[in-house]
């Protein structure tokens, strides 16, 4: 495909992103990619790099466009423009040059998109507001500067480039050097993760879901934030878990490995397609310790009957997901404030409940894909001030036990950030029930 003919393809799926409020952005690439397998692999990454530079900008390049145009953007046509302006810095011929008007690729220039290429020479981003400059909605800025203050710039530059590309090698399957033998021997490069003993970094984005290495369950796709997570579990083999918010089943996968498929783990969601996502990748995994539970009305007294039987509980909590804007940059702008307090008191709600599954003696491990202090730490802390038999224990306590790579943190919770640790930005906590419950 020449290059006007891939920025034709990204404007589709923008479009498609900007017209669909509840399908995430990846789903939406995928289906288009499915729909036009006559597509190669190297156009496929081209259009899929340009998208999500695209979509990652999209505050800002429309705050731009609405300051030039004073109209709102309203097509992934008018972001594309402003984005290969603004981010990419081609020059008025080169953007002539892709609106041609040729086969497959963009429409001519309108003699409205002209006037906005040359206004844009000379428009400034110190018009825009802070938050508009930084990419980010106003009270989303507020609770990152409430959080890491003056130090939130370098973490919002970060969360607008690419994340990595990590595996997580199945070890019911293989080993680490087993797999980065193999990858190498296809000139995939992967280099170990920086943290967790399973990872493997690939230097270069590569298609592998039909690589025998996945279609054996050897290697699954896994930030390797969210895989300090499954260790800081601490599960042993034979001991009871649950994956309460379990969802396509990333972290119970990598829960049993790490109990040598021993034990019970139970992984449930209050959505029925993303558990059978989870089926299908447990048995492709070898997996045979886990059981699925869809959560509803009709589960409500099977879950009562489980109280005080887990040795340990994960809520990995629906939220935000400021931590994986680098991967989800729609959850940026879709997520508005009034939705973000409703998802707080879910959050709050989960915490509770969930704290009554635990034995005495077992931990309540509470995790989020986000870097909001109103999702974390004061959700950890509201907790434990109304739940005293419940007692935080420090993550260098757990660290040391469990991993052999240096512990990034000294606090006693831990926050994974994107500018420091080079992965998504988890946060983690972990609480034990006292021995003694009433």
């Amino acid at each position: 495909m020449k290059p006007a003919a891939r920025i034709e393809a990204s404007i589709e799926v923008i479009d498609s992103v900007l017209a669909e409020d509840s399908i995430p952005a990846d789903s939406l690439l995928t289906t288009y990619f499915r729909n036009r397998r006559y597509i190669g692999s190297q156009d496929r990454k081209a259009i899929a790099e340009l998208f999500y530079q695209i979509l990652r900008h999209k505050i800002i390049l429309a705050a731009i466009w609405q300051n030039v145009t004073l109209k709102k953007i309203t097509t992934g046509r008018d972001l594309m423009l402003t984005g290969l302006i603004y981010i990419q810095k081609h020059t008025t011929a080169a953007i002539a040059e892709y609106f041609s008007g040729d086969a497959y690729g963009p429409r001519r220039l309108s003699e409205r998109e002209q006037k906005f290429i040359i206004a844009l020479s000379t428009f400034s981003v110190n018009q825009l507001t802070e938050a508009e400059q930084w990419n980010v909605q106003n009270w989303q800025l507020h609770e990152l500067k409430n959080n890491f203050g003056e130090d939130s710039y370098r973490l919002l530059d970060a969360l607008n480039h690419q994340a990595p590309f990590d595996l997580r090698v199945n070890t019911l399957n293989t080993t680490r050097q087993t797999v980065q033998k193999r990858l190498e021997q296809e000139d995939i490069k992967a280099l170990p993760g920086q943290y967790s003993p399973v990872a493997l970094r690939l230097t270069d984005r590569r298609p592998l879901g039909k690589h025998p290495l996945w279609v054996d369950g050897s290697i699954e796709v896994q930030d390797e934030g969210s895989q300090l997570i499954t260790y800081l579990v601490d599960a042993k083999p034979g001991q009871s878990v649950w994956d309460y918010c379990a969802g396509a089943g990333g972290k119970t996968l990598a829960i049993a490995a790490l109990m040598l498929n021993q034990g019970r783990i139970v992984a449930t969601d209050t959505v029925d397609w993303r558990l059978d996502r989870s089926r299908e990748r447990l048995k492709r995994a070898g997996v045979h310790n886990v059981e699925c539970h869809v959560l509803d009305e009709t589960t409500n007294k099977w879950v009562k009957r489980q109280q005080g039987k887990f040795d340990r509980v994960l809520i990995d909590v629906p939220c935000s997901g400021s931590g994986t804007w680098r991967r989800n940059p729609d959850l940026k702008w879709r997520l508005q404030e009034s939705n973000f307090q409703d998802l707080l008191a879910i959050q709050a709600q989960i915490f509770l409940k969930t704290a009554k599954l635990v034995k005495a003696g077992g931990r309540l491990i509470y995790s989020t894909c986000s870097l909001f202090p109103s999702e974390n730490m004061m959700q950890v802390q509201r907790f434990l001030n109304e739940n005293p038999e419940f007692s935080l224990i420090p993550i260098t306590e757990i660290w040391s036990q469990v991993l052999p790579s240096s512990c990034p943190t000294t606090e006693s919770v831990l926050q994974l950030r994107p500018d420091i640790h080079q992965v998504d930005g988890f946060f983690v906590a972990v609480m034990q029930r006292c021995l003694s419950v009433d």
